[in-house]
């Protein structure tokens, strides 16, 4: 919900809204820029358009779509807004302090969904400078809020669920700069900054198998700065054509920055806590992307804590990290050739409350020293098709076609430290896909990987103590490990050193055991 919020208030807000340079551009030129970006998400447009002087008025103004594969229908109507024509060349956005919508959601089955929002604005100012083809919206709003009214679900499936909830947003202290070019592609970029933002939302719904359950949630962010690059056809998105239109320069990239946030949540069923959560972040930022070179996405956040009650534990739950980052990239479209992909997070000095710990080790013999999991992979693979073409991949599923194939893995890093135990190592492997029998139907890998594992035999001996394992069980596991870890140099320490060869065989620490 936190990623939706930024991307609603840095981009909804700006771009019905969203100045530098002496050309000259019309209002009727700005409204086109705001339909042609408009038709390029696929909404279709209508308006009443009204001159008088150097004034456009739009009013009456729907906003509709068509769901992809039959999926529904949406619709947008509110008032509108003014666009007033300054001497100098410029035009001014002139916005209604209070902008009512309403939006109507037809779904399959005959499920209808309508709601309606009060959006309001408080010192909104926004100028628009530049000329017809490539402008800037230069924009700053004191206050923004936007409440949700009545929620109604209706329909045949819908007859045995009575749903309502009340939903409101409030920012403060917005600004930015937006800047549209408009040729084959539509190319929108966003920079804006926010002072505050807060979200508090209450839902209920009365389901005939489970009864009245309540969700009521709250989320804050403060000092946040995103930007937003949108690159799409000026003809429109075409769902079912996506690879083409990715090769000739679709894109979208996000990214944000943020001070601090906090969020809850709360659901109940029949007045019975089912779930309390909360949760706190220092500084965090995320970077989301989509081009032809592939998907991407990466987070960091800084002071993670999280709280958690259920009904069934004494306590709530919490846990703390110092930092957790998370990146992950991968190929979309198909190629001849090997593409590149990386999955990595990495999560530093977690800690878990004394009473979750008191729970199962009350003599405190584990060491409580935080933990560290870390897990870093790259590789390689190649697509035989494109991941965004929907018919091949339902002709894929349906007649068994490979899609892809792993030729490359490369551990980079591992470090998955806990209870006074560590695992570190690192390795790389290829495949060969031309065989499948070396290691009965998969890919034979061939390539090394170095192991180390320390405190393994005082975890096991703490473990016996505390009655959580068997001598004899332990006694296996350590005559297991023997077969392939040596001594290492440090005190309960051993090493591993795998490779696999091409021909299926695999040596531990120079000595064959397959």
């Amino acid at each position: 919900m936190i990623r939706i919020s930024r991307l609603f208030t840095s981009t909804a807000i700006a771009t019905m809204i969203t100045v530098p340079a002496a050309a000259e551009i019309s209002a009727n030129d700005v409204w086109n820029g705001f339909t042609t970006y408009y038709n390029a998400i696929g909404l279709t447009v209508d308006a009443t358009e009204t001159r008088t002087g150097n004034r456009l008025t739009i009013s009456n103004l729907k906003l509709s779509a068509q769901f992809p594969f039959e999926l529904g229908s949406f619709i947008l109507t509110t008032t509108g807004l003014d666009l007033v024509e300054n001497t100098d060349g410029t035009v001014d956005i002139i916005v209604p302090e209070s902008l009512p919508l309403a939006v109507a959601i037809t779904l399959p089955e005959d499920v209808f969904v309508t709601t309606t929002v009060d959006y309001r604005l408080t010192g909104y100012q926004a100028r628009v400078a530049g000329d017809p083809d490539e402008f800037t919206i230069t924009y700053r709003i004191a206050r923004a809020d936007m409440e949700l009214g009545g929620l109604s679900i209706t329909g045949p499936k819908a007859k045995d669920l009575d749903f309502d909830g009340t939903f409101t947003l409030a920012a403060r202290d917005i600004s930015g700069e937006t800047e549209y070019t408009i040729g084959d592609l539509l190319v929108i970029t966003q920079v804006s900054r926010m002072g505050a933002l807060a979200l508090n939302g209450s839902f209920t719904g009365k389901d005939t198998r489970q009864g009245d359950m309540q969700t009521t949630m709250s989320s804050t962010m403060s000092d946040m700065q995103s930007s937003i690059r949108i690159s799409v056809p000026a003809t429109g998105i075409d769902l079912m054509n996506l690879p083409a239109q990715l090769r000739d320069g679709m894109s979208i990239q996000y990214a944000s920055k943020v001070r601090q946030q906090t969020s809850s949540q709360r659901v109940t069923v029949n007045g019975n806590m089912v779930s309390d959560q909360s949760t706190n972040i220092g500084k965090s930022s995320s970077t989301v992307g989509l081009s032809k070179d592939g998907a991407w996405m990466e987070m960091q956040a800084g002071d993670y804590a999280i709280d958690y009650t259920l009904p069934e534990l004494p306590f709530p739950v919490r846990m703390v990290a110092s930092e957790i980052i998370g990146k992950f990239s991968g190929p979309l479209l198909k190629s001849d050739d090997d593409q590149g992909f990386v999955y990595m997070f990495d999560i530093s000095n977690l800690e878990i409350a004394d009473d979750l710990w008191n729970q199962f080790d009350p003599d405190a013999v584990l060491p409580r020293d935080p933990a560290r999991l870390l897990v870093d992979l790259s590789g390689k693979v190649r697509l035989f098709a494109d991941l965004l073409d929907f018919n091949a991949m339902r002709d894929a599923i349906d007649n068994g076609t490979k899609v892809a194939e792993l030729t490359g893995l490369t551990l980079n890093g591992m470090n998955i430290s806990a209870a006074g135990a560590q695992l570190t190592g690192t390795g790389a492997f290829t495949f060969d896909n031309s065989d499948k029998t070396t290691f009965q139907g998969l890919p034979a890998p061939s390539g090394t990987a170095s192991l180390q594992i320390s405190g393994l035999n005082a975890l096991m001996d703490n473990l016996i103590k505390m009655g959580l394992l068997e001598n004899d069980a332990a006694f296996g596991m350590r005559m297991g490990l023997g077969l392939f870890t040596v001594a290492g140099d440090g005190d309960d320490t051993l090493v591993s050193d795998i490779e696999v060869k091409p021909d299926g065989q695999i040596l531990a620490n120079g000595k064959r055991i397959k």
